[in-house]
């Protein structure tokens, strides 16, 4: 045991051990009874080396460092280093005559280091592989590995090493996660290492990628590599003829690296080479060519209009280019079908035949018509197409024909009074005919009383016939380069209708009178186009004091302002466009007395099969009449009677006794509103028209109401009020019924 009185020196820690890589420090402390009086206190290094005090500029990583609270001098490492290991010794004198020392034993360890164990790692299928764990420590670890928390099976695929885990023929369920543990026993150190193993497998082409493909010049294309891999593929295109990588930005080109979509834009003609397609990951890659072929859209490049006369064979001919090279055919606009190739089932004359001149690379059609026939002109559209598309120009054929007066209407033409008068011709011909005229077999082109307009295809001639030697046939002579042909016209002279002959009269009331006519018989050449009458009082002596009425033809001819029990002198004359004939057909007529007005005739009509009118409305009609003749007295007043039926056995019979009047007292009133009607009801409407004599007979119509559709209800309701009203009705309709039935017993008993 030392002396507490004498002085030494004292290391703390007096032994310790420290891993590599951390700092340590080391104290040396001078112990005694004074202890100033200790002087040039050093440390020395495991090689006896006077350990100085850090450098500020080097930055020393041993050095020393006083402590002035304890008086003590430190040693310190900044970063272990395995060879620090050793003896370091703290040196002192001792009242300047006393050299005194004092050593400490520094040991080092490694802690556990990962040296190369990557925490994700990628076997290759089918191949062997070393899981890599490498690591260092001292002492020596030892390196245990697990598979998803379970022991790796010793089966002999799986063999330890130092640095890593050897798996023998990689199979796809060695996935997972492995943890790769170091143990140093000495120390008590344990440290785990999670490594992802994913087991990569090399990208294979898919069987029913494609080796060949098609695609349209000036269109956009895609085509898609597929292929199988782990980790997915990426993929790469490469243009055969240029080996130009096309996964770069390009005008037409473009690649999807993960869908491996190869898209071009727009398909130049240069596209028609070989494209590679590589698909790539870490295992490796695939390639895959793809033969593309352009195809080349069809170009109707020339159809030659033709003129070829009637009964000759036309041919037309089409010339195409292409890619395959196109199928041709025809197709006349305005048909309904295309034509087929060779000779058409509806038509023998018409054939189409296709050739090919590989050497200029065209496709020619021909189409061929023997003998043609005009119909046989028009537009003809040359149709060429293959793959890509198809293309179409036209073409016309002229069928030439002699001249044919088919569609000129006028055969004859009419004049009087020397009014001159035009007779033209229109002649159909190709190539357009000349066309002269002849009158009596004489030349007339230089005759001063004819006008001659147009040479052809149409020709006027206007005719002034100032004798009536100008009336007869004229010739119109169209000649082109495949024949003539002629047309004749006749003029004749129109007169004014003979007289009437024959006048009937229709209805007769006080004021008014309907008259019909036969017609003259000499119409003068013209069609009537008028009658008029000229009518007198039997008081008037002379025709000069007569009157005039005029109708149109096919108006009604009717005569009003008549004046009763008045008797009248009536004479008729037929008008055309020449004139008035003379007057014909007397008649004498004394007028009926004054009487009430004439029936109103109703204007609302059934529609389709019914026999009744249908009013829009629930609840009113429109009732419309034409004013009726009012027999000398004006009508100062109408009356509608309305009642409620329902048809028993084919007739309409009222169903109550509550009918309704209303009167309205007008002279021109044509139309009015019936109002607060019964929806879904039949009404009977009777209309008279009033004057001081009397009432007219009644003009009727039989009604139905629209079905309310704010209510809800019945089919042949008339009132919601009670259900007594249902009663009576059916209780009315029971007993007409029953009086029906004794009518018809008692007919056959007599």
């Amino acid at each position: 045991m030392v002396d507490a009185s004498e002085p030494e020196l004292t290391i703390l820690p007096s032994s310790t051990t420290m891993p590599v890589g951390k700092a340590a420090v080391l104290t040396c402390r001078p112990d005694g009874p004074n202890g100033k009086l200790f002087s040039d206190v050093k440390w020395l290094d495991t090689h006896n080396r006077t350990v100085g005090d850090r450098n500020s500029v080097t930055g020393d990583r041993i050095y020393v460092e006083e402590m002035p609270t304890d008086k003590a001098l430190a040693l310190i490492i900044s970063s272990m280093h395995e060879n620090d290991a050793g003896v370091y010794t703290c040196r002192g004198t001792y009242a300047n005559t006393k050299v005194l020392y004092k050593s400490v034993h520094l040991k080092t360890i490694m802690e556990v280091t990962w040296v190369n164990a990557p925490e994700e790692q990628f076997p290759l299928l089918g191949q062997d592989y070393k899981v890599m764990c490498e690591v260092e420590a001292r002492p020596a670890p030892r390196i245990e590995w697990k598979l998803n928390g379970d022991a790796v099976p010793q089966d002999g695929r799986h063999i330890i090493e130092t640095d890593g885990l050897i798996i023998k023929k990689v199979r796809a369920d060695d996935d997972g996660i492995y943890t790769c543990r170091a143990l140093v026993l000495e120390t008590g150190q344990l440290q785990e290492k999670r490594i992802k193993v994913e087991v990569h497998t090399k990208p294979k082409i898919r069987e029913n990628m494609p080796k060949s493909l098609e695609v349209v010049d000036g269109e956009k294309a895609s085509i898609t590599c597929n292929a199988t891999g782990k980790p997915p593929p990426t993929y790469t295109w490469l243009k055969g003829s240029t080996r130009e990588n096309l996964s770069g930005a390009t005008d037409r080109f473009s690649v999807n690296e993960r869908t491996g979509v190869l898209t071009i834009t727009k398909v130049a003609r240069d596209d028609n080479t070989d494209f590679k397609c590589i698909a790539n990951n870490r295992a490796g890659e695939a390639e895959h060519n793809v033969r593309v072929t352009v195809i080349i859209k069809p170009n109707v490049l020339d159809i030659k209009n033709i003129s070829v006369a009637v009964g000759n064979e036309a041919i037309l001919e089409c010339r195409a280019s292409g890619n395959p090279l196109p199928s041709i055919t025809f197709w006349k606009l305005g048909t309904a079908n295309k034509m087929i190739t060779g000779i058409q089932t509806n038509d023998d004359r018409i054939s189409v035949n296709p050739r090919e001149d590989r050497e200029k690379g065209i496709a020619i059609g021909l189409l061929s018509i023997s003998p043609l026939e005009r119909k046989d002109d028009g537009l003809y559209a040359c149709i060429a197409k293959n793959k890509g598309g198809e293309s179409m120009k036209n073409g016309h054929i002229t069928v030439e024909f002699p001249p044919t007066f088919e569609n000129s209407p006028m055969k004859e033409a009419w004049t009087w009074k020397r009014r001159p008068v035009n007779l033209t011709c229109v002649a159909e011909s190709i190539p357009n005919a000349t066309i002269t005229w002849m009158f009596s077999n004489r030349d007339i082109e230089r005759n001063p009383n004819f006008r001659k307009f147009g040479n052809g295809p149409q020709s006027t001639l206007t005719v002034t016939p100032s004798d009536i030697k100008f009336y007869g046939a004229y010739k119109c002579i169209a000649k082109n380069v495949h024949g003539e042909a002629h047309h004749v016209i006749t003029l004749q002279e129109a007169h004014e209708p003979s007289e009437v002959t024959q006048s009937t009269l229709g209805v007769v009331t006080a004021t008014t009178i309907v008259f019909e006519f036969v017609e003259p018989r000499n119409t003068g050449g013209r069609p009537i186009s008028a009658y008029a009458v000229q009518y007198k009082r039997e008081d008037q002596l002379t025709w000069n004091e007569a009157k005039n009425k005029t109708w149109p033809l096919g108006q009604s001819y009717i005569l009003e302002g008549l004046e009763p029990q008045a008797t009248y002198n009536f004479r008729f004359a037929a008008a055309n466009e020449v004139g008035w004939g003379i007057w014909g057909a007397p008649q004498k007529r004394t007028m009926p007395r004054r009487s009430s007005p004439e029936e109103p005739i109703i204007l609302n009509h059934p529609v389709n099969q019914d026999d009744f009118v249908r009013s829009p409305y629930s609840d009113r009609v429109e009732l419309r009449w034409k004013k009726p003749a009012d027999n000398g007295e004006y009508i100062d007043e109408y009356q509608i009677k309305y009642c409620r039926v329902q048809k028993v056995e084919g007739e309409w019979l009222a169903i109550d006794t509550g009918c309704k009047d209303i009167s309205f007292r007008s002279t021109e009133l044509t139309s009015v509103d019936v109002k607060d009607l019964a929806a879904d009801t039949y009404y009977k409407i009777e209309l008279r028209a009033h004057n001081s004599i009397g009432y007219s007979t009644p003009g009727q119509v039989i009604l139905k109401t629209a079905r309310d559709s704010s209510s809800s209800y019945l089919p042949g309701d008339q009132s919601s009020s009670t259900s007594s009203a249902s009663l009576i009705t059916y209780n009315l309709y029971t007993i007409t019924i029953i009086i029906k039935v004794i009518q018809i017993l008692k007919t056959n008993i007599l």
